[in-house]
């Protein structure tokens, strides 16, 4: 029977989150610094980026957290 533990899925989940969170950055700062006509959706797609940047980091760490504390539990 194979060994399931929560801790594992829950830092896969938080290591995920930060090649996300750097991919939204870099989107959301690539159109602050761009010149032209973009189109809207585009334009929208980076606001949202932008704004949801911060969270997504926070959540990822705070899974880590959690997944190394329940991994030291053993749980």
């Amino acid at each position: 029977m194979k060994d399931k533990k929560i801790s594992k899925y829950l830092l896969i989940i938080g290591c995920c989150m930060f090649p996300l969170f750097l991919i939204m950055f870099i989107l959301g700062i690539s159109m602050f610094t761009a010149r032209g006509k973009f189109p809207d959706y585009l334009v929208r797609l980076t606001e949202i980026c932008f704004v949801f940047n911060i969270p997504v980091l926070i959540s990822g760490i705070f899974l880590v957290t959690i997944g190394l504390v329940l991994k030291k539990l053993n749980y």
